[in-house]
């Protein structure tokens, strides 16, 4: 696959938190003009019963969800922010996430909350060296012929790897990575790459977000890892 004509089609950064959130009228009113005074422009603006939703379209597209509380029997507020289709560099997006967090702690401040966990979502589109984005990944990284195939007794449409991967021994906040690399099916002449960095683990009260960190070390082990292993 060509590395450097790589294209995003989905940014995401996700946060369960502790304690709930109150999520009402007031809190909604606040985050509004928060979000506008951090600079993130938005076309609509929704609060609903315990969720605020926000969206903006369609040049730069954004979503922000805050849910206040999960449910009875899972006391954690949630924050989620992403970009389909971003048509914007990782790095601008990164910067946005800064700016709603800071207008997430200014409309909900708690001097100890809690990260329960948080993940990363990668995905992209690269340009298939072969006549087939499939064919590169069974034959040519795998090594595989075509003949096996025959005994799905269909034709194949298309395909691909999934790794679930452990947490580095060592590492201060572990990690659990998923990868998903598959011929697309809407262009079978594009390989679809998603890398998913996974924070299970409760960090301590009071730590920092670090929405550009995580993002950006999502995104170096695409660069590095990923492409290294298409690569062959």
């Amino acid at each position: 696959m060509r590395h450097e004509s790589r294209r995003f089609t989905h940014m995401g950064i996700n946060y369960v938190l502790m304690p709930p959130l109150q999520v009402g009228k007031e809190a909604g009113h606040n985050f509004y003009g928060s979000l506008l005074s951090a600079g993130i422009d938005f076309t609509s603006f929704a609060p609903q019963q315990n969720r605020i939703k926000i969206e903006r379209k369609p040049s730069f597209p954004l979503e922000i969800l805050v849910v206040g509380r999960a449910s009875a029997a899972k006391p954690f507020g949630q924050l989620l922010v992403i970009a389909p289709e971003p048509n914007r560099p990782l790095e601008n997006f990164a910067s946005e996430v800064q700016a709603i967090l800071d207008a997430f702690q200014e409309t909900w401040p708690a001097q100890n909350r809690q990260i329960i966990s948080c993940d990363v979502s990668l995905r992209c589109l690269y340009p298939s060296t072969s006549r087939h984005a499939f064919a590169e990944i069974w034959e040519e990284r795998l090594g595989q012929s075509p003949g096996p195939l025959q005994k799905l007794g269909r034709q194949v449409l298309g395909g691909g790897l999934r790794f679930v991967l452990s947490p580095q021994p060592g590492d201060p906040e572990p990690t659990r990575v998923e990868v998903k690399i598959e011929s697309y099916l809407q262009d079978t002449k594009m390989v679809f790459v998603e890398t998913q960095f996974i924070w299970p683990e409760p960090r301590p009260p009071g730590s920092a977000f670090d929405p550009v960190g995580k993002l950006q070390r999502a995104d170096q082990y695409l660069l590095n890892e990923v492409q290294a292993f298409m690569a062959g």
